[in-house]
């Protein structure tokens, strides 16, 4: 028999709530067994888990479609608030390639938790996870150039991220400064379907009592609930003009959603995704066709510039990303192994794509690209 740990009133709606916000009944309103162990409507402590995804597939109808439509303008309405001169909006769709799993930490009689938005009851991703993951990502990719700068850094594995060539103060803030980007919660497209996953210990009693691990202990399967796979979610940021700061928000979005995974137990792969589709930034919309019949002006040539003595980078994720940056600090960057490859002087080859993959010195060429740079040419310097 399942018991109710409120007055009855609640009891009866709890026991019918067809409809409504699923995060709310999954945190308040769950029966327990005669043990206090969540359970199902029974008082079956065996089939908790079940009885959520069952509930959740009821509850997920409705309005929650409409008012998830709603968040995604609202969120777009947002980005589109800030002056374009001063920002440009960051915007990607990630399409879930292993399940995913969100705020393993919350609190709840079920043994795995997770977390749920609080007017819609719908799985999504905070901000917060989002921002740490980025700054992951990111201060990953200095870790070549850290050690070129502090040959120590390879022995010690420690350097500060925080200084200012990182640009982690300008990106993510620090106890002294305010980060230049503002990182929303991450929404699914559409209302997802959950996705009921379990993981099977096998020495229980090593762990809780001491005893030595044998092959005679019963396993004790544990279930809980991720976001199935093949889910789309939309992720957001705006950032400040400043030192190329929306690129560099980009590629650490994209490494750590498609290499670090999202969540818990990425460790064995759940939380990766595959992008399914980048949108320019609401800055970098096409102008509109003049309506004259005359021709247009031709656009200016680029304009290009020679970088002595710049450092490049090569990161292998996301396709291959060579980096280069100025004495000046200022940015620049060529996509894909291929294009890089052939941009890159052939006497330089090793030791960027096979070697240590940095080039302390080198000779850049570049050219603007709408608010960037774009590397042309990478030699060797003198």
């Amino acid at each position: 028999m399942a018991y109710y740990p409120f007055y009855k009133t609640l009891q009866d709606e709890s026991r019918n709530m067809q409809n409504g916000n699923f995060g709310l009944w999954y945190n308040k309103f769950i029966p327990l067994s005669n043990a206090y162990k969540a359970a199902d409507e029974r008082g079956n402590d065996t089939r908790a888990v079940e009885s959520y995804y069952e509930r959740y597939g009821q509850m997920k109808k409705g309005v929650i479609a409409e008012m998830l439509k709603q968040k995604h303008n609202d969120q777009q309405a947002y980005c589109e608030s800030f002056p374009s001169a001063g920002y440009e909006v960051v915007q990607i769709e990630a399409s879930l390639e292993s399940p995913l799993l969100t705020g393993i930490g919350e609190s709840h009689p079920n043994e795995v938790s997770m977390v749920f938005d609080h007017n819609m009851g719908i799985p999504y991703i905070p901000a917060s996870g989002i921002k740490g993951i980025a700054r992951f990502a990111h201060t990953f990719t200095l870790i070549d150039e850290a050690c070129e700068r502090k040959p120590e850094v390879e022995e010690t594995g420690r350097f500060d991220d925080e200084e200012e060539w990182t640009l982690v103060p300008l990106m993510f803030g620090t106890q002294k400064n305010r980060g230049r980007v503002i990182f929303m919660d991450a929404y699914p497209k559409n209302v997802p379907s959950l996705h009921i996953d379990i993981m099977n210990p096998h020495y229980g009693p090593y762990y809780s009592d001491g005893l030595p691990p044998a092959d005679h202990h019963n396993p004790t399967p544990i279930k809980f609930l991720t976001i199935a796979p093949e889910t789309i979610f939309i992720f957001r940021a705006v950032v400040k003009k400043e030192n190329d700061l929306a690129l560099k928000v980009e590629d650490a979005l994209i490494s750590a959603l498609t290499e670090e995974g999202v969540g818990a137990k990425t460790a064995i792969g759940y939380g990766r995704f595959d992008i399914a589709n980048h949108k320019e930034s609401a800055t970098d919309k096409p102008e509109e066709q003049s309506s004259s019949k005359s021709a247009a002006p031709a656009p200016p040539p680029p304009v290009e510039e020679v970088w002595e003595n710049a450092y490049v980078s090569f990161n292998a994720g996301s396709g291959g990303v060579v980096s280069a940056k100025s004495a000046d600090k200022k940015s620049a960057e060529i996509r894909g192994k291929e294009k890089a490859q052939a941009v890159v002087s052939e006497s330089l080859h090793k030791k960027l794509f096979d070697g240590k993959k940095t080039l302390p010195q080198a000779r850049v060429t570049v050219r603007k690209a709408g608010n960037a740079w774009e590397i042309v040419k990478i030699e060797p310097v003198g």
